[in-house]
């Protein structure tokens, strides 16, 4: 028998190590699998039970647990959690093929998508929209690349309206979307494309023995690592209302006011619709809101969002870190949330 047809017979038999993803949702049939079944891809799907009592389900861990045990006793690399009707992702990955799983939250997956667009080069002069409270480090992202930002405050649920919105503005760029209730869109993919162009990003990944959160260390080794938390603090009384309020009123008056505890870069005030560059003097300008939120940066690269109700003060806060390792991530996660504490429990003080 000819060598080569004996070679060529061999490497037909061999199996193509492909990445086994599995795919979750709240409902039946969620997601149109056309484009998944046409690219190759190894794959399979479950239903999550968190949708029966709750008419809007969230991907937690609760929520997800019967997918990460799934996963894990199959062999599964990647968990894609998937909400077409509202266009909510989560991811949950590993650091490597012994590890256990950890969800990734939409800051991370924000960050993921942004690289994973900018890095494929087909969508060229590519805006990016994001809620004010979504992270930083899509902010710097986007601005280190070179692409035109919108921080816009949106409302959960809200994002396709509010890139409709800006594509007013940019009628011949395509748009990516982002926001903290872990919604994305694109002008340029419907949400079955979004999830493929993921899919076939673990499949890259895994060619090259890597995973997701190695592809996350990356973008954190490229651009700083950033830490991201969301605190609410419930309004009991009148007087606890009036006293962090008075604390938004008196940084608006007197922001320099903080320079001996706090120091700022730049106060945000969102009702107001400008930005003051402490360091410079500097007043910027831009769309105000009827939403009383108030935004403070400091000099050493901590950010934190006032965004008061009529019964809780919420506080969105970033803090970028320095290189970070992936043997290292848990450790300084947990250095970087006591800093945070440490910060909110300073402004609830009343500073």
């Amino acid at each position: 028998m000819n060598l080569a047809l004996v070679e060529e017979s061999i490497e037909e038999l061999v199996e193509v190590d492909t990445a086994k993803i599995l795919f979750a949702s709240f409902e039946k049939n969620d997601l149109d699998t056309t484009l998944l079944d046409n690219s190759g891809l190894s794959y399979d799907q479950i239903l999550l039970d968190g949708g029966k009592d709750n008419p809007n389900p969230v991907f937690n861990f609760m929520t997800l647990k019967p997918a990460l045990d799934h996963a894990a006793a199959l062999g599964f690399s990647l968990i894609i959690g998937t909400d077409t009707k509202n266009e909510r992702i989560t991811l949950a990955v590993k650091k490597d093929e012994k590890s256990g799983f950890v969800i990734l939250n939409s800051h991370q997956i924000a960050a993921i998508l942004l690289n994973i667009w900018k890095e494929s080069g087909k969508y060229e002069d590519l805006v990016c929209l994001k809620s004010i409270h979504t992270s930083d480090l899509v902010e710097y992202m986007a601005i280190k690349s070179g692409m035109k930002l919108q921080n816009e405050i949106i409302e959960p649920g809200e994002l396709r309206n509010s890139m409709a919105e800006v594509q007013k503005m940019y009628e011949n760029s395509p748009i990516c979307a982002f926001n903290i209730d872990q919604q994305v869109c694109h002008t340029d993919l419907d949400f079955a494309g979004i999830v493929l162009e993921i899919a076939q990003k673990e499949n890259e990944l895994k060619a090259s023995e890597q995973t997701f959160f190695d592809y996350l260390m990356g973008i954190y080794h490229e651009f700083g690592f950033y830490k991201e938390k969301t605190i609410t603090v419930d309004l009991n009384t009148d007087a606890q209302r009036s006293h962090l309020l008075s604390i938004m009123d008196n940084l608006r008056k007197n922001p320099k006011s903080l320079e001996s505890t706090f120091p700022l870069n730049s106060v945000t005030d969102y009702k107001k619709g400008v930005k003051f560059n402490i360091l410079t003097d500097k007043v910027n300008s831009f769309a105000g809101s009827t939403e009383n939120i108030l935004k403070l940066e400091s000099v050493n690269n901590l950010s934190v969002t006032f965004a008061p109700t009529k019964t809780k003060m919420v506080y969105y806060i970033s803090i970028k870190g320095g290189f970070i390792s992936k043997e290292k991530y848990v450790m300084r996660n947990k250095e970087m949330d006591a800093e945070i504490l440490r910060v909110i429990q300073m402004f609830n003080r009343g500073l």
